[in-house]
């Protein structure tokens, strides 16, 4: 049975405060000095998920190039000089910093924003826009490492920026970028073990991911939607593994153990819609058909057992964990500020 693919997470930009920088030329070049006022003004719009991500991300991007045009870090040599940026989860907290690798940071985090609104935009009905969508999350789970990385020295900061949610947020960007492999997989026919496998590894990445939204400092930080859409997505491609495993297997007659993995994919799929309050309508109408699918197969393979097979069901603890697969990985920091405006055209 074909079901539609369900909706993806995507990072909303931190805001900025407006400010008079760079009041000292000493520190940039006078031509580049007015640029990189203007290019500052641009990016602190009031309202930037108003903006397309794809003119956001160019003007991030032209922006950050323009503060490599600095001799120094001016903030070193002006105790007036300061940048306040917003917590992107929690607008109402916020960080002010006498420090440009904390302003490169922020950028950074919001060029991962953009480009996983530019991914969860695109459709994935086609095999172009899953393999866009798939591309520009694994740009974003490098910019929120690179963040991460950025921020090791820096002291105090929002939580969006911590150790904590960069490692958070690059887990989450590359399950859905999984997800989308294992859709690839899917339209292009693959063999029910390799989607098996790749099914797993998305499952594994979401796992992470929720694992972290749970723990401090990252508790109660996010919404409850978002915690609740990790949590049934880590089950729902758990479930997905265990029905591509056991369609292999009944593909081998062996009867006993497809019975116990559909038992076990069904089971996590009840479990997590319970538990899972908030997600999206159409990630529960995803998991309730996937529910039905494997509630199919069982009859089918528990009246085959029962007619011809009479094969011995194992219990759920004796089986051995399914394989994984990654198919992806985050990009590296000169990747992601090469990212191609939607045009195809190099941005400014």
């Amino acid at each position: 049975m074909s079901r539609p693919p369900p909706p993806m997470l995507s990072v909303p930009e931190k805001k900025t405060a407006a400010a008079e920088l760079f009041r000292d030329r000493h520190f940039f070049g006078a031509p580049a000095f007015s640029e990189i006022r203007d290019a500052r003004a641009a990016v602190a719009v009031p309202n930037p998920q108003a903006q397309p991500p794809a003119s956001r991300r160019a003007l991030i991007l032209r922006y950050h190039r323009l503060l490599f045009s600095a001799r120094d870090d001016p903030c070193a040599f002006d105790e007036t000089l300061s940048f306040t940026w917003h917590d992107a989860f929690r607008p109402h907290l916020k960080h002010a910093a006498a420090s440009l690798r904390f302003e490169k940071a922020a950028l950074v985090f919001n060029v991962g924003a953009a480009a996983s609104r530019i991914a969860a935009a695109h459709s994935r009905a086609t095999e172009e826009g899953v393999r866009a969508a798939c591309a520009e999350f694994q740009r974003a789970a490098g910019a929120f490492r690179a963040v991460g990385e950025m921020m090791e020295e820096e002291v105090g900061t929002t939580v969006d920026m911590s150790s904590q949610a960069s490692a958070m947020l690059e887990r989450l960007m590359l399950a859905q970028a999984q997800e989308c492999c294992f859709e690839r997989a899917l339209a292009g026919g693959k063999s029910p073990a390799l989607c098996s496998k790749v099914a797993k590894q998305a499952a594994l990445f979401y796992e992470e991911a929720y694992a972290a939204l749970v723990a401090p400092p990252l508790q109660n930080h996010f919404e409850r939607s978002w915690v609740s859409q990790v949590q049934l997505k880590a089950a729902l491609f758990n479930a997905e593994a265990f029905y591509r495993y056991a369609i292999d297997l009944h593909g081998k007659t062996d009867i006993g153990e497809e019975i116990a993995r559909l038992q076990v994919g069904v089971n996590a799929i009840v479990d997590a819609k319970r538990s899972a309050r908030g997600a999206p309508g159409p990630l529960y109408d995803h998991a309730s058909r996937l529910e039905q699918d494997i509630n199919k197969s069982l009859e089918t393979a528990k009246d085959e057992n029962y007619r011809i097979y009479l094969f011995r069901i194992p219990a759920a603890t004796s089986l051995a964990p399914l394989p994984a697969a990654s198919l992806v990985r985050s990009a590296s920091l000169a990747e992601i500020l090469e990212a191609k405006a939607e045009n195809g055209t190099q941005s400014p």
